[in-house]
């Protein structure tokens, strides 16, 4: 797409950029919750920020998979929101400056990890990803 090349007039310096990874990437587990059951991550691509949510959900057939999944879309929602936010303050403390972020893209999607025939539980990885343009 063309948008992966385009930058906007205020891009940030690489102390800025550096200081961006620090307050958002998880490689090494720093955002990431393991005891909370869900992990958070945030990769760059020139000017966009994707933040990534994945938990694994046990479903339920009985209780309806659209009921479930509206509570993961909910839950992941606010989540990635308050790391949001976390990390805006974050970058504001390390740079003394806003960090400006534009919502472009939100999506989710379920990924089935195990089913059978005799057991109405299925596993799945649940995820969320929200794309933003960063300045």
């Amino acid at each position: 797409p063309t948008w992966r090349n385009q930058m906007t007039n205020e891009t940030l310096t690489m102390k800025e950029i550096n200081a961006l990874g620090d307050c958002f990437n998880s490689t090494f587990g720093r955002q990431s919750v393991a005891n909370a059951g869900y992990s958070i991550r945030a990769d760059f691509h020139g000017n966009r920020m994707v933040m990534k949510y994945q938990t694994v959900v046990h479903f339920n057939s009985r209780d309806g998979l659209a009921t479930q999944k509206a509570e993961c879309e909910r839950e992941s929602v606010e989540v990635l929101n308050q790391a949001l936010s976390e990390g805006k303050s974050k970058f504001r403390e390390t740079t003394g400056r806003a960090l400006k972020v534009k919502e472009l893209n939100s999506r989710d999607d379920v990924e089935l990890i195990s089913a059978t025939a005799n057991n109405p539980r299925k596993i799945c990885y649940y995820r969320r990803y929200i794309t933003f343009e960063i300045s």
